[in-house]
């Protein structure tokens, strides 16, 4: 896990207490990180997996804590 990774799973797990203008502006800085993810490595297939990688990374580290 690099820290693109790290960066974008910390916003995810902050979302829940922010308002709806953060949460939009999260979206466009998560989106951006992935891009840059998927850029960096060529293996991925798209961003929307990327997202959800995170997403679902975020998930088990909150499930966790």
């Amino acid at each position: 896990m690099d820290d693109i990774d790290k960066k974008a799973i910390n916003l995810l797990i902050n979302a829940t207490l922010m308002s709806e203008n953060e949460i939009e502006k999260t979206l466009k800085i998560l989106r951006n990180l992935a891009r840059v993810k998927k850029r960096k490595e060529k293996r991925l297939k798209s961003i929307r997996e990327v997202l959800d990688y995170w997403a679902c990374q975020a998930y088990k580290y909150s499930m966790r804590a």
